[in-house]
Order: C-alpha cells, then sequence, then structure tokens
C-alpha cells in the first residue's frame, strides 16, 4: 500500500507539463488560420478603397416597368365609301339637283347634261335600223320566193344560194344596227349623272352651263369631276401601329375614338381589317377601324386619337431618355452591376415619350443605368454612382 501511492504524484506532473503545450499548439493553429483572413479582407479592403479613389462618379437610375401602356395613335377620319362622279356623256349641264351637305339615295339624279350630239345620233342609229329592218324583210322576201321556185327546179342550187347569202348579210346589218341604236341609247341615258350609292354630297364642281366631257372633269370642274359623295354612316380610320405592338392587334377588336373638340364624347370601333403585313419602310402595321355615326356627329377628315384595347399587355420597361448611346454598336445603355462596374447592353428601343423611352429588351426591370454617361467610361469601368430618382 505504502509503495503504490509513493509512485502517484510523477503522472499528475506529466499532465500538467503537457497542458501548456497542447494550448501552445491550438493557438498556433488558430493563428495558422486566421492571420492570412485578417490579411485577405485586408488586401480587399485596401482593393475596394483604391477602385473607390479611381472610380468615376456618374448619375444613374433605375429601369421600370411603366405605370400603364396604352396604345393611343393619330389618325384621320374617311367616310366608309367615297366616289367621285364624272360624266359620262359630252353636253352642258342643264341643271343640277344636289348642293353640298345634301342627302342623296342610291341611284338619285345629281344632274342633266344637254348633249344634242348624242340625241341627233340616236334618231339617226333608229333611222338605219328601220332601213335595215326594211331590207331584211325584202331579203327574207325574195328567200321564201326562191325556195318555192327551188322546189320546181325553176331556179338553180347557185341562184338559191346568193339569195340565202343576201339574206343572211341583211339580218346581220339589222342585228348591227340594233346594237348600235342600244348603244347611243345607254350614252344618252348618261344625260342623267346620278348618285352611286346613298350618302352625302360633300363636293359640287359644276354649275348650269360647264362644258363636261366623258370620263373627264370637264374644263369647268378644275379636275375634280362632277360631284363627290360620301357614305358617312359608318367612318373609318387608318393608323400605323409599330411593329413591337403590331401582334397584340386582332380582328374585331374594340377601339376608342376621340377628338379634341369633343373630348367628353368618346366613340366606340372596332378593328375590321389589319394590312397583315408590315410596311417596310416604317415597320408599321396598317389598321383599319370601323366607328358609328349614325348620328353625322362625326365629320370626314377630321384628326382623331385612336384607343387601341390592349388590355392584355404587360407594360414595358422605360429608361431617362438621357440614358440612350448611339455609336457604332447601335443604341446601347450603360448598367451597372451590383459591384458598381459599368457594362454596355444593346438595346431595342419602343416609342419615345420624351423624358423617357421604352426599351423592348436589353435592360431589366430594376437595373441600374448611367446617366449623360461620358466617352471616358468603357466597359468593365469602376462607377461611383449618384443616383437620381426614377421615371416611369
Amino acid at each position: 500500500m505504502t509503495q503504490s501511492s509513493s509512485h502517484s504524484p510523477a503522472p499528475r506532473r506529466r499532465s500538467r507539463a503537457t497542458l501548456p503545450v497542447f494550448a501552445a499548439i491550438v493557438m498556433i493553429l488558430l493563428a495558422i488560420g486566421i492571420i492570412p483572413r485578417i490579411a485577405q479582407r485586408r488586401a480587399l479592403a485596401d482593393e475596394v478603397r483604391a477602385v473607390s479613389d479611381t472610380a468615376m462618379p456618374t448619375s444613374v437610375s433605375t429601369a421600370v416597368r411603366a405605370k400603364s401602356s396604352p396604345l393611343v395613335l393619330p389618325g384621320t377620319l374617311q367616310p366608309l365609301h367615297e366616289a367621285v362622279v364624272y360624266a359620262r356623256s359630252a353636253g352642258y349641264v342643264r341643271h343640277w339637283y344636289a348642293d353640298i351637305g345634301a342627302r342623296v339615295k342610291d341611284g338619285q339624279v345629281l344632274a342633266t347634261i344637254e348633249a344634242p350630239e348624242v340625241d341627233q345620233e340616236v334618231q339617226q342609229a333608229k333611222a338605219q335600223l328601220s332601213q335595215a329592218n326594211a331590207s331584211l324583210a325584202l331579203a327574207k322576201s325574195d328567200l321564201d320566193r326562191w325556195k318555192s321556185l327551188a322546189r320546181d327546179s325553176a331556179v338553180s342550187q347557185q341562184e338559191l344560194d346568193e339569195k340565202t347569202a343576201a339574206y343572211e348579210a341583211s339580218a346581220a346589218t339589222a342585228n348591227a344596227q340594233r346594237a348600235n341604236v342600244q348603244r347611243l341609247t345607254s350614252v344618252q341615258g348618261f344625260n342623267k349623272v346620278t348618285a352611286p350609292f346613298a350618302g352625302v354630297v360633300t363636293a359640287r364642281n359644276v354649275d348650269v352651263g360647264t362644258l363636261v366631257s366623258p370620263g373627264t372633269s370637264g374644263a369647268g370642274t378644275g379636275g375634280l369631276g362632277l360631284f363627290r359623295v360620301s357614305q358617312t354612316d359608318t367612318m373609318r380610320v387608318y393608323v400605323n401601329v409599330p411593329q413591337s405592338l403590331a401582334p397584340s392587334i386582332q380582328i374585331g377588336q374594340k377601339a376608342s375614338v376621340s377628338l379634341a373638340e369633343q373630348h367628353n364624347h368618346v366613340f366606340s370601333g372596332k378593328v375590321a381589317r389589319t394590312a397583315a403585313a408590315l410596311d417596310p419602310g416604317t415597320r408599321t402595321l396598317l389598321v383599319e377601324v370601323d366607328v358609328a355615326n349614325t348620328d353625322h356627329s362625326l365629320l370626314s377628315g377630321s384628326f382623331v386619337q385612336v384607343d387601341l384595347a390592349t388590355g392584355g399587355m404587360l407594360a414595358p420597361v422605360v429608361v431617362p431618355a438621357n440614358a440612350l448611346l448611339f455609336n457604332a454598336g447601335g443604341t446601347q445603355v450603360i448598367v451597372i452591376d451590383d459591384h458598381n462596374v459599368a457594362h454596355y447592353h444593346k438595346v431595342a428601343v419602343g416609342r419615345d415619350y420624351g423624358a423617357t423611352v421604352e426599351i423592348l429588351s436589353g435592360v431589366d426591370e430594376g437595373a441600374t443605368v448611367a446617366l449623360n454617361p461620358s466617352d471616358d467610361i468603357r466597359d468593365g469601368h469602376a462607377i461611383k454612382p449618384v443616383k437620381v430618382p426614377a421615371r416611369s
């Protein structure tokens, strides 16, 4: 018992001696892991400080989604149908029956033309037709007589054939004269100038005594025709829709038409048809909108604003107009990333609202863009952003 207890203090002294060694090892390991991190952080801070010191101060704004995207386009009202009425008979205007603003029916007489030459030609043609009918009757009588003689072998077959040919020639002459009478009678009927459809007379370019000629306006009408008739129960307006918005246009789509002088009255219409092709010069789609005009309050030629309902469209991203750059690379915008580094983005521009412009592609909502960027900014340069409020 006494011997075993005399040897126990030695292990305790050894354990106490190893504690400082273990602590030293732990401290060394911690130092190995922490010191490089501290050095790395200091180096990064120095780098950031250096970049901040050399970064170019630049005004920036945020690309935002527009609050709304109304598709309002200008246009001019036109009648559904419009025709310039010309003369089909040569002569002088004897009388006119419809002045500007008059509502006329289909086929209503607008004016009468005095054409004595045509009247005389009709009388002459009728006389020639009577003469041709008389010759035809005589040829028929001769042919019947020679047929009777031929049955008794009193005449030769050649003589009968000659009489038959004479009758057929007379019949052809009579038919030609009859057709001539019908033609001249039709021309004589054109002495009455009629309305091609129901509508309103919007122009009268003739007066009593005006000389007119077929197919032309005549010397007294100034090259404008005799009358102009417009069908205004339904009006049409043509608008040019930009290419970016063309897919949203559908036949039958509702539209609203408004006039500046009637700002409290909005007329309902619909898309009647489209050109189904883009104009290569303007990159726009021609769209026809028809508007009911039962009260005739819409006047042809009026300037209007057409609002095409495009409720299903996502409003585009807009940026300040002074964020755009125009260079050899096209239209571009400088986008600032989260590390305040500049990057050039090529963009497609939509409508221009003056202070802001639509960006169809190239910039996402929420992106930070440089305003009035300097030519010294290159792709990858550090930027010191100066925030400017965004406008939608």
